[in-house]
């Protein structure tokens, strides 16, 4: 019984010292620390900012508005003055729109005149040429008379029973009713001229050849019409450009004088660099967030265990306090007074991991794990390789302990 309790106590110490210098030569850190990104709102205006989130650690989602900055003195003179001219210019369309029925009306009252009047010389020119046309049926009439005469005339003086003066008187009579039959068709042509012109709105006259003083002046209001069209037009192109220019200027006021800040991704609120109703500055720091999206281990080592790292190296993260692993990858090997890695981190590093040489990992179950998606500021422990106790902690851990 005696050999066997000092064999056994052999066994203890031998596992016991093989446990301790395994875990030694294996490589491990003590002040692993979780650690994250920060990111800084800036004020991209000047004004008064006020704070939706007023607690430093509260969670923030994404695209929840943490900050409101107002500017009310900003110059909006540009936009007054783009405003007064879209006024004038509305003022100047309802002007040129009330001229133009103006003319319309008096345009029509002519219209009317016009239309009377040459209903009415149509008519008269109707009326005439009916009258030549009486003319010209009369005309041939005395042309049958006066041939019927000529021919009575010549038969009895070739019979000696006329004398030559009255067959000359006949001839004469003969002729004189021959022109009137052309003078009454050229009558009657004149005026079926007059009326085809007539119907054209042109009126020949004795005296004048043109249109009367109604369908001139339509003519003069058709012009005029035409003149206030093209004007309108121009203005409301002016008006049209005005009003997108004062679209933009709004877009732009709006865009300086109010804005509203918030993060792109999760995170917690690590730092007030404003108070709440402050005057802010353009380009001022408002809030530092802890980016929860991009948490990461940062640890120290000995020259010795650094030496022997590479990046992409497995390890082992464990919390203090906390009997769980969780798998790691090295991704950066930082060196010895690494304090300018830390300038976008929220955890900065002490005086004595200063002196040692800096390791950053990768460990993704953080992220995904609700307990500790952010928790950063909570130290533990890595082992860099697997070593005597690391598949006792595997074994332990499934069983949960």
């Amino acid at each position: 019984m005696k050999i066997f309790r000092v064999i056994l106590g052999a066994v203890l110490v031998l596992g016991g010292l093989y446990i301790v210098v395994g875990e030694y030569l294996l490589g491990t850190s003590a002040d692993a620390t979780i650690n994250a990104r920060t990111a800084v709102l800036r004020a991209p205006i000047q004004g008064v900012a006020e704070f939706s989130v007023r607690t430093i650690g509260a969670q923030v989602s994404p695209e929840e508005a943490v900050v409101r900055i107002t500017d009310e003195r900003f110059d909006t003179a540009r936009l007054i003055d783009l405003e007064r001219t879209r006024s004038t210019l509305e003022a100047d369309l309802a002007r040129l729109q009330a001229q133009s029925a103006a003319v319309n009306e008096a345009r029509k009252v002519l219209q009317e005149q016009a239309t009377s009047y040459q209903e009415g010389r149509l008519r008269q020119i109707r009326s005439r040429i009916a009258e030549a046309q009486a003319a010209v049926n009369s005309a041939e009439a005395r042309f049958r008379e006066a041939e019927s005469a000529l021919d009575r005339t010549r038969e009895l003086s070739s019979r000696g029973v006329q004398t030559a003066i009255t067959l000359d008187k006949a001839k004469a009579q003969y002729d004189v009713a021959q022109q009137d039959i052309a003078s009454a068709r050229e009558r009657v042509s004149y005026l079926s001229t007059e009326l085809s012109s007539a119907q054209n709105g042109v009126f020949i006259g004795d005296s004048y050849n043109d249109a009367p003083f109604s369908i001139q002046r339509i003519r003069e209001f058709d012009l005029r019409l035409a003149e206030l069209s093209a004007e309108a037009e121009n203005v409301r192109r002016r008006l049209d450009l005005t009003s997108e220019q004062i679209a933009a200027e709004r877009v732009r006021v709006n865009r300086l004088t109010a804005a509203e800040l918030s993060m792109q991704s999760p995170g917690i609120v690590w730092n007030f660099l404003a108070s709440s109703g402050e005057h802010v500055n353009q380009g001022q720091d408002l809030v530092r967030f802890v980016d929860c999206s991009a948490v990461m281990v940062t640890t120290s080592v000995s020259e010795r265990v650094y030496s022997g790292l590479r990046v992409g190296m497995p390890a082992q993260f464990r919390l203090n306090g906390d009997s769980r692993i969780f798998e790691g990858t090295i991704t950066r090997l930082g060196g010895s007074g690494a304090a300018s890695l830390y300038t976008t981190l929220a955890i900065g590093p002490s005086p004595e991991h200063l002196t040692r040489f800096d390791v950053a990992l990768s460990v993704p179950e953080l992220t995904s794990n609700p307990d500790l998606s952010c928790a950063v500021g909570r130290t533990g422990r890595i082992v860099f390789s697997g070593g005597p106790l690391t598949s006792l902690r595997r074994s332990l851990t499934n069983f949960g302990f």
